[in-house]
């Protein structure tokens, strides 16, 4: 006689092959395991990520609504919640290996601090799992060295439970289910750090396949260039730690307003930043990326005023800083050698941008831009006349922009 849980092995070891994620995965599974007649009403995967921020990756199914929820959460979160009594604590910590309960006993119910919850919701029975996999690292060794892989937990609203069939199955799904996960895992990270480290844009376009040497294309955008000022007086004025603190808290100000009006960070240079925000024919538009660029910059100014009141009161220096605004086509690309690769935007356009933000104190505006972004602005600023600018054969006709 066929085993259908076999088959449904072999079908997961396919998923692992497979372009889908790991939520789509998920719900089609939960279909397949309701077709041969397993009661399932509820299914909750948790893994751990190797994340700058992140600690686990939770998705969570639900019969009633046949919809899978995913949450990310904050790896302070994790860390600070090991101590609760739950499940998850257990199997993370190698305590279990596997929990069952029958959750129409009072005495199971009292086991964990989430059964009752569960239970009021006409849950019968819960069984989790916990699987070790992945690369070992030091990012959860103060609770347990082995706190990687995922927990998985399935539960009934059926009023006999789950079978000793049903049991044993899902047991003997956990190998090809966690390769599903470690698949998707790592698709996941790959994305997520290249999103973090490179950006949105030059994430999708490396994962794409544009990692060669000179990959690359013109892209027509407006630019935003910023620097910190007094930077090199700040780095010797202060402890390395709040000097740091500083850098990390312009840049929270500048790239966090940048990223939340639609444009992309390239670069931190050093004690500045690079970004761009890209329009074409279809979707974005010249006026709607300019004015977006701009509104990033005004907004990165109010985040710093807000921040620097704060610093005040604990004695450090405020948050200041110039931004330069400008609209024009940049290389777009793979640069350096054969063995240290990055992706960047360059050309005059760039340099033209760098340039303009060293006149901000001289001009006594926060806020500069080029004539020809400051005309697809409703509000074009401050005209400030043509500049010589170092570098440029011809003046360059300014614009200043109130900071608010």
């Amino acid at each position: 006689m066929i085993n259908p849980f076999d088959d449904l092995c072999d079908w997961l070891l396919d998923q692992t092959l497979s372009d889908h994620d790991m939520s789509t995965t998920l719900k089609a599974l939960t279909k397949k395991l309701i077709e041969i007649d397993v009661p399932l009403d509820r299914v909750s995967i948790s893994r751990s990520l190797l994340h700058p921020t992140i600690g686990l990756f939770d998705m969570v199914w639900e019969r009633e609504d046949d919809h899978v929820t995913i949450t990310k959460i904050p790896r302070h979160l994790v860390l600070d919640n090991m101590n609760l009594n739950t499940p998850f604590v257990d199997l993370a910590k190698g305590k279990v290996t596997r929990v069952f309960a029958d959750l129409t006993d009072p005495d199971e119910v009292a086991r964990y601090d989430n059964f009752p919850g569960l239970a009021a919701a006409g849950i019968t029975a819960y069984v989790a799992f916990a699987r070790v996999f992945g690369l070992k690292h030091s990012l959860y060794f103060p609770i347990e060295a082995d706190f990687r892989g995922a927990c998985v937990s399935v539960a009934t609203k059926h009023p006999d439970g789950f079978t000793t069939e049903d049991l044993r199955g899902m047991t003997r799904l956990m190998p090809a289910l966690c390769a599903c996960l470690r698949v998707d895992s790592e698709r996941s990270l790959a994305e997520e750090i290249l999103d973090i480290y490179l950006g949105r844009v030059s994430g999708k376009k490396i994962l794409g396949g544009q990692i060669e040497l000179g990959d690359g294309q013109n892209l027509k955008c407006a630019i935003f260039y910023s620097d910190l000022r007094n930077s090199l007086g700040l780095s010797q004025q202060l402890e390395r730690r709040a000097y740091l603190d500083t850098l990390n808290a312009y840049f929270d100000c500048t790239a966090t307003s940048v990223q939340e009006h639609g444009g992309e960070v390239l670069k931190f240079i050093g004690d500045g930043i690079l970004a761009i925000f890209p329009f074409d024919d279809d979707e974005n538009s010249r006026p709607e990326m300019c004015a977006a660029a701009l509104a990033s910059a005004q907004d990165a100014f109010v985040r710093a005023e807000r921040l620097s009141t704060q610093r005040q009161n604990e004695g450090l220096p405020d948050i200041e800083f110039g931004v330069a605004l400008h609209l024009g086509e940049v290389i777009y690309g793979n640069v350096g050698t054969q063995h240290r690769l990055d992706f960047t935007a360059t050309g005059p356009a760039v340099g033209l941008a760098s340039r303009i933000e060293g006149l901000t104190r001289e001009l006594d505006y926060s806020i500069l831009g080029t004539r020809e972004f400051a005309t697809q602005i409703e509000h074009q600023g401050d005209d400030l006349g043509p500049h010589d600018i170092r570098g440029f054969a011809t003046p360059i006709s300014l614009v200043g922009f109130p900071i608010g």
